[in-house]
């Protein structure tokens, strides 16, 4: 299990998380076309499939799709967030 710190993770790594811990799980064309730069499809399901390797994500298939959903509670993602906010802005 990941050591529940969004702080370690890409800008891009937490802008997917934000996305599936907002929506509560997505398949990986979902979190694509939330993000609004042209990363392809596939650098996003290689970053989701890194998320889940470290343990953020977990996943289900769903036919031939895969669902991901987060491994992390809500709470602490937010927590995290709060303290990467006060980190960043205000030396802690």
């Amino acid at each position: 299990m990941a050591d529940e710190s969004l702080e370690k993770l890409s800008r891009r790594e937490r802008q997917i998380m934000d996305i599936i811990l907002q929506k509560g799980s997505a398949t990986v064309l979902e979190v694509h076309k939330e993000l609004d730069d042209k990363s392809s499809y596939s650098t996003i399901r290689a970053l989701m499939r890194i998320l889940e390797e470290k343990g953020y994500l977990r996943h289900e298939a769903k036919g031939v799709k895969y669902v991901y959903y987060p491994a992390i509670s809500k709470e602490r993602a937010e927590k995290n967030a709060i303290r990467n906010l006060l980190s960043t802005f205000f030396n802690n």
